[in-house]
């Protein structure tokens, strides 16, 4: 017999193959029990119903995502810092792509509602690490003084998310940039307006 935490993590697995497929609405319990090869009781009795799966999904997409941030370790030098933090939010990137397709295609207003304050969690988690190190920065005088450490970090989320998108969405060649020319075309010229 297997254990719950093992069905759990094959639910979910199945579970997010199948949203970033065909999106949240259009998957059904009993498509999921096929992937997942479980009975759809199992479903129901480890999850509850569909929206404690996305629920579920949310938690362990930031559970992965903090467990990253958490490993990072400052060597208190802005433009190498940024760029790591910048690698952490890119090793996500698949997993991002299934929180895209998961939240743009909730059709209940109320289950849309419950999941955003769920993915708010991440935006905040996030926030709050780069603000704090945005901080120890301006207090170690490596940074300036006048600009707010946490609009600043927003900012780098957004710069990120940025580049998440144009990258997955957008098909044109000139907008798929290496990791190594969106650190020197973004992440560079950011550091810069920081520092002078």
């Amino acid at each position: 017999m297997k254990s719950k935490s093992a069905t759990d993590e094959k639910i979910m697995q199945a579970f997010a193959q199948l949203v970033e497929q065909q999106g949240y609405s259009a998957t059904t319990t009993v498509q999921l029990a096929q992937t997942a090869g479980v009975n759809e009781s199992t479903i129901f009795r480890h999850f509850g119903d569909k929206l404690g799966l996305a629920t579920g999904l949310i938690v362990r997409y930031r559970k992965s995502l903090m467990d990253i941030i958490a490993d990072f370790k400052p060597v208190w030098d802005l433009e190498t810092d940024l760029i790591d933090f910048s690698r952490c939010f890119r090793k996500q990137w698949p997993k991002q792509h299934v929180m895209v397709m998961l939240m743009s295609t909730v059709k209940d207003p109320a289950q849309k509602q419950k999941l955003h304050a769920a993915t708010h969690q991440i935006k905040n988690g996030i926030q709050e690490q780069i603000t704090q190190y945005l901080e120890q920065m301006q207090k170690r005088g490596r940074i300036r003084e006048d600009v707010n450490p946490e609009q600043i970090a927003l900012n780098f989320i957004w710069l990120n998310i940025g580049q998440f998108w144009t990258s997955r969405f957008w098909e044109n060649e000139q907008h798929q940039l290496s990791d190594e020319r969106f650190y020197e075309l973004s992440i560079r010229p950011f550091v810069h307006l920081l520092t002078t």
